[in-house]
């Protein structure tokens, strides 16, 4: 439609002011906007970078009562990894020595904790007075491996190896020296 001073003619919708929101609302509605998708991302990213959850030790390692043997210096027990699974590696099992009563067994500085493979081979060895794997820490345990403890002059009958869950493994197995 044409006005007759030649400016196009609005209709009635147009003829009254024009509104919009004041620029008060407007950064308000931005920044509740902003908000709020800044926390449905943060529950979206925080539940990925958690990783799996613990997985309990006694459902990913069982390990067999071990046998033990003595000359008149030393004492050597022997028990095999009875089943391994979940992908756990040797760096995942922390070691410890318990007695009947509940006191820890204090490790000399000459012990040693050796997994052997099935061949006989060493391929993990762990410190048991710093409690560090000074080998194959990144090893996964399979149940053809055997595990060698050397206590030297100390005797481990009716103790217990206290195994515990480090990383994604959480809890601990007791195995009993008999």
């Amino acid at each position: 439609m044409q006005s007759v001073n030649g400016t196009p003619e609005r209709g009635r919708w147009g003829k009254g002011r024009k509104r919009a929101v004041s620029p008060i609302i407007a950064t308000i509605l931005l920044v509740a906007i902003t908000v709020v998708l800044a926390a449905v991302l943060y529950i979206l990213i925080s539940g990925l970078t958690k990783g799996p959850g613990n997985t309990p030790i006694g459902t990913a390692l069982a390990v067999g009562t071990p046998v033990g043997a003595t000359n008149k210096w030393a004492h050597w027990y022997n028990a095999s990894v009875a089943s391994a699974g979940g992908g756990i590696t040797m760096g995942a099992t922390n070691w410890q020595f318990v007695t009947a009563t509940g006191s820890i067994v204090s490790p000399a500085a000459n012990w040693t904790l050796n997994v052997l493979s099935i061949t006989a081979t060493v391929v993990g060895t762990y410190n048991l007075v710093t409690g560090i794997w000074t080998l194959g820490s990144t090893t996964p345990l399979t149940s053809q491996m055997q595990i060698s403890i050397y206590s030297a002059n100390t005797i481990l009958s009716g103790d217990h190896a206290i195994v515990s869950g480090s990383g994604s493994y959480s809890g601990s197995i007791s195995v009993n020296i008999p």
